[in-house]
């Protein structure tokens, strides 16, 4: 079996890292031979990260980006042919060109993180709103050609049923060999409450804002964010902000005591995979996390983390993990169970298997 991987990004960007580059390694075990065309080069992703901050960069970004992407749409449909199966991983492919690529090569997989369905979203800027319609309009076209799309949770699967006959649900993985338990110790006198995204992500922290104050009052604790915006902050907080990198990843989460994720409620965050929270979990480290979308189906309330909804409901469940160094490493081995029965890489990947056989004969 041959496959040709799109990939929206290169393996320094999370749902691409997830969905193909971890894979890798398992398919050349199993016999399956891969070509990769990324669409979104390293040194363009740099730039777009800068863009958080230097909006002029959009202008180089954009124009950039377009053009690469069609360069590298022509290139798949002239290779696509020699494939046995197409996975496209959410890159925006220009002008419509899919509809070749489905001409050439009709086994086509089509996986997509969030809920780039929406055409709205709540707030946000003129570029986000047509960021986000032009997501979606590309989203609309893909799974209607798509033999199978591949989805994280069950609100995106509900949506691209409506479309496609074939939707399964992959979510994560997480590498359990590369992730590992990690030793609950204090850093200092200090616990450590901690938080592992991106510049774009950076607005969820927002939610708790309070919440952490008040933590911070009572408790000796550092919050350590990786990947936030350089100049986030909570007055009155000891936030400590790490770049991230993908070989220090690993050692600044195994300093973490709690792992958070605060989510607003709304149809945008209803779609999302919740990836910190497996790795959180996969490093047995307690965590909670706003009762939203994927959250809920992965977190027992009390028993593998904590669900919160309300200021008051942050503060009593952190405050517990806090005070209780027992719980939390409780907490931590059944998150960690979780993971390896559910979530891991392995398991993943004979799910995939199976998909892409299932795909070829259907």
């Amino acid at each position: 079996m041959k496959v040709l991987f799109l990939t929206a990004y290169s393996n320094l960007v999370a749902a691409s890292r997830i969905k193909v580059y971890q894979f890798l390694p398992l398919l050349e075990k199993k016999g399956i031979k891969y070509r990769i065309i990324c669409f979104t080069p390293s040194f363009l992703y740099r730039i777009r990260l800068t863009s958080a901050t230097k909006k002029t960069l959009l202008l180089v970004y954009y124009p950039l980006s377009y053009i690469i992407r069609l360069f590298k749409s022509f290139w798949a449909i002239l290779i696509a042919p020699g494939f046995d199966i197409i996975f496209i991983q959410e890159p925006i492919i220009p002008f419509g060109l899919e509809k070749i690529l489905r001409l050439v090569n009709k086994n086509i997989i089509f996986q997509f993180t969030d809920a780039v369905f929406l055409d709205k979203q709540e707030g946000g800027g003129l570029i986000e709103r047509l960021e986000l319609k032009i997501l979606s309009d590309f989203w609309k076209r893909m799974v209607r050609i798509a033999k199978c799309c591949l989805v994280e949770n069950e609100y995106n699967k509900t949506n691209s049923l409506k479309y496609c006959p074939y939707v399964d649900k992959i979510t994560g993985p997480v590498d359990t060999n590369r992730y590992f338990i990690r030793e609950d110790k204090k850093e200092g006198n200090y616990i450590v409450i901690g938080w592992i995204g991106s510049p774009f992500t950076t607005k969820y922290l927002y939610e708790i804002k309070d919440v952490v104050r008040g933590i911070s009052q009572k408790y000796n604790i550092v919050l350590r964010l990786i990947g936030a915006k350089k100049d986030f902050i909570i007055e009155g907080v000891n936030c400590d902000i790490k770049e991230w990198t993908l070989e220090t990843e690993l050692s600044w989460l195994q300093t973490f005591n709690i792992g958070i994720m605060p989510l607003t409620d709304d149809r945008w965050t209803r779609g999302k995979a919740g990836y910190k929270l497996l790795q959180y979990m996969s490093m047995g480290i307690p965590s909670v996390a706003s009762p939203i979308g994927f959250n809920k189906e992965i977190i027992k309330d009390g028993i593998n983390g904590f669900l919160a909804n309300t200021d008051e409901e942050w503060v009593k469940k952190l405050s517990i993990l806090i005070e209780d160094e027992k719980l939390r490493k409780q907490i931590g081995k059944k998150a960690r169970i979780t993971i390896e029965k559910d979530y891991s890489l392995k398991k993943t990947a004979e799910k995939l298997f199976e998909i892409f056989e299932n795909t070829l004969k259907r």
